[in-house]
């Protein structure tokens, strides 16, 4: 009897033995008691690959070999078909895996207690990657706890479609151990488990639709290359009309255009494109995960500069969504044209309580592939805290709001309130990120007289842009306002709730309408380009509402 392994990790390759020898090295040096296989999956059966697999002499390692260069996502299925594991995670060939990675998945794994055990990858820009300024840099955000929680599929998939959450959170399989059993029943439904013009985001889509949730581990067990191979980059930020290229049309395929997107000249269109397949295929009675047209057109601003070569028709494009969707471009904050894509940050800070960010020189450290950025973050990621996987609870998808504060940092329970024009939570809070903004609660105990409602905010203020004003709705209440200054940017808010106001099924929808939010890029305060509003960081509900809102 052929005893199959615990793991499988898959690398799909094409013509790439510069990077593929050190992401092969980075799965070596795993511990030899780690229960896993390693396939590498030869598109177009370059010998050089074949020969360095052979030439490892480790019997993990197999090696397959299509005969004709397949489309990337016909490839990737093909090497999908060759893992025999209980548990499949792909590694891009200019990737890493750290070198705890596979004894971790295997202890947290043993009992297949989780469907998707996933997590965020740290990132390392090679030496040869086309923008000057990221050459060689280290980027890892550190979580000194170790901490794992369980995470709602359907309110992670509902913040990726509103774009309140990046793309890169979503239980991909290149950045999560995916159970067999979800790949199953990918297949049942669509007939293969990659489908879309982003393989690695579709499934991240897929494997959140087929589950009811996932763990999340701080602690990475992978780290993710950016080479002058990687394919996403080259197409969206090094050249304008790749898809237009032979190497396009190598790697994707023949591409069917969608009535509800303009070209798909942006990484954002053309993961909204999957994310409305995937809708049609998987979500299509889920009123609650709906892509929002104009929050994408806001991703679509915020990132423009990163760009710069297609500003213009970046612009264009937007105005395209908003003729097609029925919102006004006005609506939509676009920032000042920069000369060339802002640089990453540099240096090392904490940016929470238990969290360190590094951003580090690979030049200086003497690194030159991603072999060598693995091996130095390694030493500063503590080891993985033991939990238990059925004693991690669920985020609450309705928020309450009561007399208790309900908190908007990271993991907080008032995140999942958070509707439209958001950015992802931070540490302390979370920042608006939209002209326009909407906050939903569920009620409780529903109050018999008007009551208070108590913000703990803060305001993006400065010499550039020194007032903020916020019009509000409170459910179906009157407008109320909120005014912050540079002399009064933070403490606490106070809206008025009248009883009148709330929904006859308990919820409360709070609307917020920002007079002219900016960014630190735009007033040249660093490189964020967010246009930054208001930041939530409790709410609550307070009997004594004889104070008047804030003016």
């Amino acid at each position: 009897m052929v005893i199959m392994p615990l793991l499988s990790i898959v690398v799909p390759t094409l013509d790439r033995p510069d990077t593929l020898r050190h992401a092969l090295a980075t799965m070596a040096c795993q511990p030899a008691q780690a229960d896993c296989e390693f396939i590498v999956q030869n598109n177009g059966g370059n010998p050089e690959i074949a020969k360095m697999v052979a030439d490892l002499q480790d019997g993990r390692f197999r090696h397959f070999a299509s005969e004709t260069v397949l489309t990337m996502t016909d490839n990737w299925e093909a090497a999908l078909g060759h893992a025999s594991g209980e548990y499949i995670a792909f590694l891009g060939d200019d990737d890493g895996l750290m070198p705890y990675a596979c004894a971790t998945a295997s202890s947290v794994l043993a009992d297949r207690k989780i469907d998707l055990l996933s997590w965020d990858a740290y990132s390392y820009y090679w030496p040869g990657y086309y923008h000057p300024a990221f050459r060689n840099r280290l980027l890892a955000e550190i979580d000194l706890t170790s901490s794992a929680r369980r995470v709602s599929s359907r309110s992670e998939l509902a913040r990726i479609f509103c774009f309140q959450a990046h793309y890169a959170h979503l239980p991909m399989i290149y950045n999560s151990f995916v159970r067999r059993s979800v790949v199953d029943r990918m297949r049942a439904a669509c007939g293969r488990y990659f489908i879309g013009l982003s393989p690695d985001v579709a499934s991240g889509i897929a494997n959140a639709a087929l589950t009811e949730s996932f763990v999340r581990l701080s602690r990475p067990l992978s780290m993710a290359g950016f080479s002058q191979h990687s394919t996403g980059h080259a197409l969206f930020f090094e050249t304008t009309n790749l898809l237009e290229t032979s190497r396009g049309a190598r790697d994707f395929g023949p591409i069917d255009d969608d009535r509800q997107l303009p070209d798909l000249n942006a990484l954002q269109l053309f993961i909204a494109k999957d994310m409305l397949d995937l809708k049609r295929l998987l979500l299509a009675d889920d009123d609650g995960v709906r892509l929002d047209f104009k929050a994408l057109a806001q991703a679509l601003a915020t990132d423009i500069n990163n760009r710069p070569p297609l500003y213009d028709r970046t612009v264009q494009t937007i105005g395209e969504l908003a003729r097609m969707h029925g919102f006004d471009v006005a609506d939509i904050i676009i920032p000042a044209r920069l000369a060339d894509r802002p640089p990453p940050g540099k240096g090392i800070s904490v940016i929470g309580q238990n969290r360190v960010l590094y951003e580090l020189d690979g030049s200086a450290l003497g690194l030159s592939s991603i072999a060598d950025a693995v091996r130095v973050i390694a030493q500063f990621v503590p080891d993985q805290a033991p939990f238990d996987p059925a004693a991690l609870e669920a985020a609450v998808p309705a928020p309450v709001l009561g007399p208790e504060e309900l908190d908007f940092s990271r993991g907080g329970a008032g995140t999942a309130a958070l509707i439209e024009g958001w950015s992802e939570p931070e540490q302390w809070g979370t920042w608006s990120i939209a002209r326009n903004c909407v906050l939903r609660f569920a009620i409780d105990p529903f109050p018999s007289r008007p009551v208070a409602l108590v913000l703990a905010c803060r305001a993006f203020v400065s010499d550039g842009n020194p007032r903020l004003q916020a019009i509000c709705r409170v459910g179906d209440g009157p407008q109320q306002q909120l005014s912050f200054s540079k002399g009064s940017f933070a403490g606490q808010r106070r809206l008025m709730l009248d009883p009148a106001a709330i929904s006859a099924d308990g919820t409360l929808t709070i609307s917020l309408s920002l007079s002219d939010p900016r960014s630190p890029a735009d007033l040249g305060l660093s490189s964020d380009a967010r246009p930054l509003g208001i930041g939530l960081e409790r709410a609550w509900l307070d009997d004594d509402a004889r104070a008047s809102p804030s003016r």
